[in-house]
């Protein structure tokens, strides 16, 4: 917040009439916003530290400062906002997952008062003022979580990115040996009336649940496809074994997952290995799975009109899927209690006081009144009785906020 303001109003010819310094206006407050337009963190930078704009300093004539603006950060749809609890569990602040949502992260510090809130029947002439208050401060963690209809779950070299390339739009990188996406790709199915927006996440290997490959880093994004499709490689062997694997992944993982709708793909079927005993190897994904199965091949096309009428009837119409932007608030961090203590440290008496700390930086030492106000005003706040119970004596050091006082 903005400092409070020292100053005195003049009447005519009577110099210093009476005080009439203004409040500190609040500091701004650090919001953030989902955009459409981002996709990723590199716009922040390497910025450790995001602050809020300072409210500013209060006027003569009683006005108040102006309050600071606030701060948006702009982040990818999907983003999730968490900061570790006191205990070190993880705590989610907010899930940004439509548009336009907004959590208001940080709040802005209060503004101090000026010399007119420290006049008392005692005191007509008051030399003393609040620095304005620290906003909010969080450690906060910001992860992406992709949303998607159907996100293509597979064993390394499934051909997952050639059927993306096949039935969307995407360009995917494609080749022969395993672990070619490193990201998660975007595609949308083109299905006439509609489209189906599908995430095809990197190979999960054997361990993917528990971080092996990245395998964790990016089965987060799954937790938000409505629907999941299990993507067997038909030329590799037993496909039901091999559709086994996958799903074990996805259940280790847990997060709902296994409980969403799911269909599972058979993909190379134009191989000679995959096409013979297809038909075979598709009933008995269907037993074990109890799910529908398709045979596809993204090279010749066979099976892609079969597989987008299954697409379409696991996805709902998005229409009604879309939720509403949410502006959520994090819960108020718990405000520094009011009561003075003293601290012995290395021979010098530290005190914690909020308000001491805050009038401290506002006092003029070579003031001899500013001197007298800031005595009482420490007396009021329960300062000298706690740097009294500490055995304070004349000529010790007493460190209030990071001015140091030589104690008389």
């Amino acid at each position: 917040g903005g400092n409070g303001r020292i100053s005195f109003s003049d009447q005519g010819l009577r110099f210093k009439g009476g005080p009439d310094g203004g409040v500190g206006g609040r500091g701004g407050a650090v919001l953030v916003t989902a955009s459409s337009s981002r996709r990723d963190f590199y716009h922040l930078g390497r910025a450790a530290e995001i602050e809020g704009r300072a409210g500013g300093n209060g006027g003569a004539n009683g006005r108040t400062g102006r309050d600071g603006s606030p701060l948006t950060i702009e982040v990818p749809v999907g983003t999730v906002v968490m900061e570790e609890a006191e205990d070190g569990a993880i705590v989610v602040l907010a899930d940004l997952a439509e548009p336009g949502s907004v959590l208001l992260l940080a709040r802005g510090g209060v503004g101090g008062k000026g010399n007119t809130g420290f006049a008392t029947s005692t005191n007509q002439t008051p030399v003393l003022a609040e620095a304005g208050a620290a906003g909010e401060s969080r450690a906060v963690v910001f992860e992406l979580r992709l949303g998607s209809d159907i996100a293509l779950f597979g064993a390394p070299n499934a051909g997952k990115s050639a059927l993306l390339a096949a039935l969307t739009n995407a360009r995917p990188q494609v080749a022969d040996y395993p672990f070619t996406t490193v990201d998660p790709v975007h595609g949308v199915v083109d299905l006439g009336d509609r489209d189906v927006l599908l995430l095809e996440l990197p190979a999960l290997a054997e361990g993917a649940s528990a971080g092996y490959g990245l395998g964790s880093r990016h089965l987060r994004h799954a937790e938000r496809a409505l629907a999941l499709a299990y993507v067997v490689d038909g030329a590799a062997g037993d496909v039901v074994e091999a559709y086994r694997a996958v799903r074990r992944e996805a259940a280790a993982y847990g997060k709902g997952l296994t409980g969403k709708p799911a269909l599972v793909i058979v993909t190379k079927a134009d191989l000679p290995e995959a096409a013979v005993g297809l038909e075979v190897a598709l009933r008995s994904l269907r037993r074990a799975s109890r799910l529908h199965a398709v045979g596809v091949s993204a090279a010749t096309g066979v099976g892609l009109e079969e597989l987008r009428r299954e697409l379409s009837s696991l996805a709902p119409p998005r229409e009604r899927r879309r939720g509403r932007p949410e502006h959520t608030e994090a819960p108020p961090l718990r405000a520094r209690a009011n009561r003075a203590v003293v601290t012995v440290r290395g021979g010098v008496f530290e005190v914690s006081s909020p308000r001491a700390e805050r009038i401290m930086p506002m006092v003029d030492v070579k003031n001899w009144r500013a001197r007298l106000q800031l005595h009482a005003e420490l007396g009021r706040l329960g300062v000298l009785d706690a740097l009294e119970k500490q055995g304070v004596q004349t000529g010790d050091t007493v460190r209030i906020g990071g001015a140091e006082l030589l104690w008389e």
